[in-house]
């Protein structure tokens, strides 16, 4: 501000320039916001179908192509040479923190759920008309809500029989079910639910005394899409590779609840003597109701074990690497053949302890059986199968599997004479059990 020359003020006004973006940049951040805003909504569409259309379609194409199958065949496990069993050896032999562990079992919470089905007594349900009307001849409802109710109310003041089962394979457009035979004896007609959702008649196909196990179907073509994608074929895992200490997912009938899930850890490993083959049974730190069953997964959400059925409140399991063959030949509807003996597995440990050749020892040798009709006695000690190595009762388990009935096959053994212990061999032709 300045004075005239007449002393009064005099004022100027200040030119001021405002920068205003040009349109063009002005249009190129609305574009910019608008390309962002539609990748978001293509990544969201693009989950949302694989999601709910893609991998159930993939699952169901799989499942289709395994249909056509004429047989299911798992993965033999090789038993380890030297397998320490009431150890204390084992505890600590965890090769990562508890909290990396965890978070690796939970991380297969999801797809182990979806291998877990229930398994619950039939009931037939009364055939009701389409509509029911009033006394003013008005209809009052259709008969399927009607039906759904009466149903209900029929659960809820029957006691029913049910337990859990887990899928194991997808044959001749049937899915394979393993659960409980103890269950399958009870009664004679079954459903399998899945996820508290679909629920789908089921068939007996076989069962196996020794193990308690049992194997039902129902037919997959009936299986519709929206349960079909919470339905998944276990994977079955190697227990031999399973220590004392391990962590585990259990899933099944856990306190009586059907599809429970919990976490628990390896107490305890035994071996159970049985006619043509050995298990091994783990312990775990879970307390279970009789009744329960239940499966133990491990962090890669593989099947390791399987419930043994017991009235004990300590959860104990069969090892499934054991099972296998067995599980298989029930799946494809074949017979186990028969051999006829009780042993163990003499290891390179017991071998060198005890002075005795490594193999599979005979403790018992059933009357009439095939081995003892070839002349096989107690105390000598298998080492091949068709002059082929077998030191292992597993793997003669395994032979006879792959064995049909009145098939010979030649067993090389070491039996103990006054000068020590010298070969022979014996032909043994197996029958079907």
């Amino acid at each position: 501000m300045e004075y005239r020359n007449d002393g009064q003020e005099q004022e100027y006004s200040l030119y001021t320039e405002k920068i205003v973006p040009s349109p063009k940049v002005k249009y190129r951040r609305v574009i910019r916001a608008v390309k962002l805003l539609v990748l978001i909504v293509f990544i969201g569409v693009v989950y949302v179908v694989s999601d709910k259309i893609v991998i159930p379609a993939v699952r169901y194409k799989t499942a289709v192509k395994n249909a056509t199958v004429d047989r299911i065949e798992f993965t033999r496990d090789e038993y380890p040479d030297t397998v320490q069993l009431d150890s204390e050896d084992g505890i600590g032999q965890i090769k990562y923190d508890y909290d990396t562990i965890m978070q690796a079992l939970r991380s297969k919470v999801i797809d182990v759920q979806r291998t877990v089905v229930t398994v619950r007594e039939h009931i037939e349900e009364n055939v009701i008309d389409d509509t029911v009307t009033g006394e003013d001849g008005a209809s009052k409802g259709s008969s399927d809500s009607i039906q759904r109710d009466l149903k209900k109310m029929q659960d809820e003041d029957e006691e029913l029989f049910s337990t859990v089962g887990i899928i194991v394979g997808y044959l001749n457009d049937r899915y394979m079910i393993l659960t409980s035979q103890l269950y399958t004896d009870v009664t004679s007609e079954y459903d399998v639910i899945v996820q508290d959702a679909g629920e789908y008649k089921a068939e007996l196909v076989c069962s196996d005394e020794l193990t308690g196990i049992s194997i039902i179907s129902i037919d997959g073509s009936k299986v519709l899409d929206n349960d079909r994608q919470y339905m998944q074929v276990a994977e079955l895992g190697n227990s031999y590779m399973l220590n004392k200490g391990d962590i585990v997912i259990a899933s099944g009938k856990i306190y009586g609840t059907d599809g429970a899930v919990d976490y628990g850890t390896i107490t305890n490993r035994t071996a159970y003597n049985s006619i043509d083959n050995n298990y091994e049974v783990f312990e775990t730190n879970l307390s279970f109701e009789e009744g329960d069953y239940v499966f133990l997964f491990n962090s890669e959400g593989e099947v390791v074990a399987i419930s043994q059925d017991s009235s004990d409140t300590k959860l104990k399991v069969l090892g499934v690497s054991d099972l296998k063959s067995m599980i298989q030949c029930m799946i494809n509807r074949q017979g186990k053949m028969y051999f006829g003996i009780k042993a163990q597995n003499v290891d390179s440990d017991l071998s060198e302890k005890n002075d005795i050749p490594m193999g599979i020892y005979i403790s018992r040798v059933e009357s009439d059986s095939p081995a003892y009709q070839a002349g096989l006695q107690p105390g000598d000690i298998i080492q091949g199968i068709n002059k082929m190595p077998c030191y292992t009762i597993q793997r003669l388990n395994d032979k006879l599997y792959d064995s049909a009935h009145g098939q010979v096959i030649n067993v090389s053994i070491k039996r103990k004479g006054k000068s020590g212990y010298f070969d022979v061999s014996y032909d043994v032709s197996v029958e079907l059990r």
